[in-house]
């Protein structure tokens, strides 16, 4: 009989769990509500990331050794090629550049891993993130010049919150920057370094040389940041949506919302989409902050609006963390959108699975021309057709 790791045995005992409450759930016979292209029983996977020639990679955050840091995966069958773990301990998502994954754990270890052959090109030992909170491990590296840079924040005062960059090529540090508090969102790559929202209300841009370019005090939570093209928005819990010059942390406009926002905007060259925790997704014009237009969705945003293609795809509630005072999600309804770029929206489905099929639904994500979703055991890739033809 073939052996069974601690958290696939979770995974059964859950099930049963489920069916003898009389719950009803997803079985293998029933239909997913969305089509799926396949799906990989990797479990509590932490996001996915492509290299330029397609390669598809993703990590577990699950803790145990024997789930991966980092594994490839055939991105037309699903199947894994092959991975890279590392010793006991919670997970990051991964990032990629120049055909190289990178990932860190709460093990200890930050690692680069050559996204052809799975070779480990360098493993870094970390300080003082073992027995942090699991929030320590919550964003990916961000690939920066010549360095990667390492978002080392947890949630609960237990770990030294810090920006850390160690050499691409071979691993060394080139610098750490210590946060006056913890980041509330993922940081964001802008043009000429990384821009970190703080769970205290302020915005630090650092340079690649880890040099303070600018700082600005919102005085309320912030979301994950994102830029593109010199600008640079995040969502404030003071309800209102703020763009910045990514070089010189001036505010240039901003966009008036009724509550806060969970995810990262979505920032284009024209405009700028968000998603808030009042239901609503928006779009405002990039350059004067106008808004175009918005549509009242099921639930709070929490990942997304991303761009496929021509199309935007979110999802609300389901299973997200939140940092800082800035509110809570309902789990349901957890609802996938699917929107042309002008608002009109073209599809709606519900994904409120049970725990058979995959579990809970962790997170939507595209990578490459591709949509994923990640479950508590399963990693999904959503069929083309779904969203271009939805």
């Amino acid at each position: 009989m073939p052996s069974m790791t601690r958290r696939r045995a979770l995974a059964a005992a859950v099930g049963v769990a489920t069916g003898t409450a009389g719950c009803t759930a997803l079985t293998d016979d029933d239909e997913f509500p969305v089509e799926r292209a396949w799906r990989s029983g990797l479990d509590e996977p932490a996001g996915v990331a492509t290299t330029d020639g397609g390669q598809l990679l993703a990590g577990s955050t699950s803790p145990f050794t024997d789930d991966p840091l980092v594994a490839a995966l055939d991105a037309t069958t699903g199947d894994i090629t092959w991975t890279v773990t590392v010793e006991k301990g919670l997970k990051s998502p991964v990032a990629v550049a120049d055909q190289r994954a990178y990932a860190f754990s709460m093990a200890e270890t930050a690692v680069a891993v050559d996204a052809t052959s799975g070779d480990v090109v360098w493993q870094t030992p970390l300080q003082a993130v073992d027995a942090a909170d699991p929030g320590v491990a919550d964003f990916a590296p961000i690939p920066l010049d010549d360095s990667v840079v390492l978002p080392i924040s947890g949630t609960e005062d237990d770990v030294p919150d810090r920006l850390l960059a160690l050499e691409r090529d071979t691993g060394e540090e080139r610098f750490t920057h210590d946060l006056a508090a913890s980041l509330s969102g993922p940081p964001a790559r802008a043009d000429s370094g990384v821009i970190a929202p703080l769970v205290d209300g302020r915005v630090v841009a650092l340079d690649a040389t880890g040099r303070v370019q600018w700082t600005h005090e919102v005085g309320a939570p912030l979301s994950g940041v994102s830029a593109t093209d010199g600008l640079a928005v995040v969502g404030a819990a003071t309800e209102e949506l703020l763009a910045f010059d990514a070089d010189a942390g001036q505010v240039t406009w901003r966009g008036s919302l009724q509550n806060t926002v969970f995810a990262p905007p979505l920032v284009t060259s024209q405009r700028v989409y968000a998603g808030g925790a009042d239901y609503v997704l928006r779009a405002f014009d990039a350059a004067s902050g106008r808004e175009l237009w918005r549509d009242e969705l099921a639930n709070a945003i929490t990942h997304g609006p991303f761009l496929v293609g021509d199309r935007l795809v979110t999802l609300v509630g389901g299973d997200r963390r939140v940092r800082g005072h800035s509110g809570t999600i309902p789990f349901s309804p957890t609802t996938l959108y699917v929107h042309e770029r002008d608002g009109t929206r073209v599809r709606e489905v519900r994904l409120d699975a049970g725990y058979v099929d995959g579990g809970q639904l962790l997170w939507l994500q595209p990578a490459g021309d591709a949509v994923y979703l990640g479950q508590t055991f399963a990693l999904s890739k959503v069929a083309p057709e779904a969203i271009t033809d939805a």
